[in-house]
């Protein structure tokens, strides 16, 4: 086992002294923040902790089979309790009582002996009911979501934990877990938790680390693989990941909304190779007939990765709306994720791939829109 770094003890310390953690997901995680997630979540019950999950996201596609998924909360109910402190030292007080009203409700302070005065009574709100906050697979609290944008004075008054791997991280936490040479958080959890207690490793903790490795990875097609994720994906085989039902679920069992909708954006297929830029687009009326949903809009993004290695550039546009166009984009590690995002007006999801919106605009217009916003950071595409 080796020895944990800074921020690693830093969140082992703070593990050790919490009871209540609450452990945060993006709104729109994919398998390595629900992988993560999950795992994380399930040692915590080991450690004999009182998680909770949550992540604002609805449905979950594809990785419904990850064990403890149902676990996952879509909202935070959180309650503060509000405190009357009274002073006992020179009054003592014999009973408490209260009534309801219609509009308000009465309490009652009967002491020994004597009278309660109004100096020997003060107010306060009760802390907020988690010790912990941890943030798995998130470049800043705005991709929570709901969950944050609901919340924002728990995460303002509880300390909180960020664990990623994205190179957009605003390292927004107290502890920052953030290590860019990481092929996943996944993978960076792997090593925290085993820093900590590798023995409490099973077979459902170690599916959910290596799903997300597998997603991040393409089970090990991409080029930002390293030998580290091959090591640490191995280790977690040994203490018994399901690499097999990972494989299946995820490549070897597709939805023919899926297949109808990568057929009709093979069709599509454009090129321009002075870019080293591949694209798609699917309209709505494409959507309708494949009966697709926004699963596999992400599903076809992945498929041309899959298949068109070696591009600089893989981008997919679908019209999601009358006038609404979602798009995804893949970059080699040779262009700047910052530059690009930034030029698309998107934000990156993970090491390679990102997501934009464009609103207003049709499909016709959002690919001329792309290929002007390309066409302006032409150089990022001549190294």
């Amino acid at each position: 086992m080796a020895a944990a770094n800074g921020a690693e003890q830093q969140i082992i310390d703070n593990l050790n002294r919490a009871k209540r953690v609450l452990v945060a997901l993006p709104q729109n995680p994919n398998g390595d923040g629900l992988g993560a997630g999950l795992a994380l979540y399930s040692f915590l019950l080991k450690l004999e902790k009182e998680p909770e999950i949550v992540s604002a996201a609805r449905d979950f596609g594809l990785f419904g089979f990850l064990p403890g998924i149902e676990k996952i909360q879509n909202r935070l109910q959180v309650f503060q309790s509000f405190v009357v402190s009274v002073a006992t030292a020179d009054t003592k007080l014999d009973e408490l009582s209260y009534e309801v009203k219609e509009k308000q409700v009465d309490i009652f302070l009967k002491p020994k002996a004597g009278r309660c005065e109004a100096k020997d009574i003060t107010f306060k709100t009760a802390k907020f009911p988690y010790d912990l906050i941890i943030t798995l697979d998130a470049p800043s609290l705005e991709h929570l979501g709901e969950v944050y944008e609901k919340n924002t004075d728990l995460f303002f008054e509880t300390t909180v934990v960020n664990i990623d791997h994205h190179p957009s991280n605003e390292h927004y936490g107290e502890i920052n877990l953030v290590d860019l040479t990481a092929t996943s958080t996944s993978e960076i959890l792997a090593s925290l938790i085993e820093n900590f207690e590798e023995n409490l490793i099973d077979d459902r903790i170690a599916t959910n680390l290596l799903t997300g490795i597998i997603v991040e990875t393409n089970s090990f097609q991409l080029l930002k693989t390293t030998p580290k994720a091959f090591l640490r994906a191995s280790s977690l085989i040994a203490k018994g990941g399901d690499h097999q039902q990972i494989v299946k679920e995820l490549y070897k069992t597709k939805h023919i909304s899926l297949l109808k909708l990568w057929g009709r954006a093979l069709a599509r297929l454009k090129e321009l190779k002075e870019y080293g830029l591949a694209y798609s687009l699917v309209n709505e009326s494409d959507l309708l007939k494949s009966g697709a949903g926004a699963e596999d809009i992400l599903g076809v993004m992945k498929e041309l990765v899959a298949n068109l290695g070696g591009r600089k550039l893989i981008v997919f546009l679908a019209q999601t709306g009358n006038q609404e166009v979602t798009g995804y984009f893949h970059l080699h590690p040779s262009l700047k994720a910052q530059v690009v995002a930034s030029a698309l007006g998107g934000t990156m999801l993970n090491g390679s791939l990102g997501h934009f919106r464009l609103s207003g605009k049709g499909l016709v217009e959002a690919e001329k829109e792309l290929l002007e916003k390309l066409g302006k950071i032409k150089e990022q595409f001549q190294n």
